[in-house]
């Protein structure tokens, strides 16, 4: 009896001890797509998890004077003779080479939530993220985009890449997007959870990490996204607001609408997706049923709106009294932004249409989604 006891006991050890060993395949991945992208989570702050891959997709021109070193194993570099300077440059390489095999060496089945990072205005770029979420798409996964999209002092070369490739991308509803305004990001000023003040490329950085704290958050706006058949958002954002400063949670709120990450008409939004970071000590305090009442006096007050409005809570082991608020605004009107780039861009476009540099089809397709047509 003593050894049979004995028996089981080991039994049961080898099983726990395989258990432990065996390794968990992270089920999320963030990707990267050009040279903004790539600073944008350079530094050394920025850290996934056992549960997150870190993908950098890049032109090999990209890579000339940058010092940091890609690992192979989770890098696509794709290689041309020349730069491309416009989306439609990279239209023989995807003739030539089959993207979609190429993506499935860095990007695996058990990665079912994709959170990708671009600036539209690069070629490479505006040619590669709607391709890229066509193959997601096809895959089945869950994904959001964080897209950063020129303002309008911008060149007509950047307006024009931007215009193409979020026309792409919308052509086939592949993913959820949310625009920043280029110019408004990079002078968008923040307050680190530590206190510090951070600005630009930080940012984009703070708001991943928010993201990625909520353990859904890929997931439900997905799937909230393809339930409203809204695709289109932009961000209000207040970090490391110091609940002792600001003395409650509304005003705290109110922040969100100083420096707004894109210019939109609020009045014309249909969803809203709140997203709190709280320290633990607040769990009480600022619940879930809270936040949600707060949120839609707010809405009705300051905005002067009514739609739907989801808030989701993460709560961090931290002692201190700063929370960080990113808002979602889903569904807003897009025409007139949309109608200013094209004016800027339509001699441009037609005259590369009428020297066969792509399809004269795709562009029509792509006026008539973003200029609602």
């Amino acid at each position: 009896m003593t050894t049979n006891i004995q028996g089981f006991d080991i039994l049961k050890s080898i099983r726990e001890n395989i258990d432990d060993i065996t390794p968990s395949l992270p089920s999320r991945a963030v990707i990267t797509v050009g040279l903004y992208a790539l600073e944008a989570l350079e530094s050394p702050s920025f850290q996934g998890d056992d549960m997150c891959s870190l993908i950098r997709v890049v032109h090999k021109k990209d890579m000339e004077h940058k010092s940091i070193a890609l690992d192979p194993e989770h890098s696509l570099v794709i290689d041309t003779q020349y730069e491309p300077h416009y989306w439609f440059d990279l239209l023989d390489y995807f003739k030539e080479n089959d993207f979609n095999e190429e993506l499935e060496t860095t990007i695996f089945r058990y990665h079912q939530e994709i959170l990708s990072i671009a600036s539209m205005s690069e070629g490479s770029t505006s040619a590669i993220l709607p391709r890229l979420h066509s193959y997601t798409n096809e895959q089945e996964k869950s994904t959001i985009a964080l897209v950063v999209f020129p303002s309008m002092s911008h060149s007509s070369d950047a307006l024009f890449n931007s215009f193409s490739g979020v026309g792409m991308l919308s052509l086939e509803d592949s993913t959820p997007y949310i625009l920043f305004d280029q110019e408004k990001l990079e002078n968008f000023s923040g307050v680190h959870r530590e206190g510090e003040i951070m600005t630009g490329n930080e940012i984009i950085e703070y708001v991943v990490s928010m993201f990625l704290e909520k353990r859904s958050f890929i997931r439900d706006v997905f799937k909230l996204s393809k339930s409203f058949n809204l695709y289109c958002y932009s961000m209000l954002l207040a970090t490391g607001c110091s609940m002792e400063v600001y003395e409650n949670f509304r005003n705290i709120l109110d922040i969100t609408l100083e420096q707004p990450l894109m210019d939109f008409d609020y009045k014309t939004a249909k969803l809203m997706y709140v997203l709190v970071r709280a320290p633990y000590h607040y769990r009480d305090e600022l619940t879930k049923g809270q936040v949600e009442y707060e949120v839609s006096k707010w809405m009705k007050e300051s905005m002067g709106i009514d739609i739907p409005q989801i808030s989701e809570l993460t709560y961090l082991q931290d002692m201190g009294d700063r929370i960080d608020v990113a808002i979602l605004v889903g569904g807003f009107d897009t025409l007139k932004k949309y109608r200013d780039i094209y004016r800027r861009v339509e001699r441009f476009a037609d005259m590369n249409v009428s020297q066969g540099l792509y399809d004269s089809e795709l562009w029509e397709k792509i006026k008539g989604k973003l200029l609602e047509y």
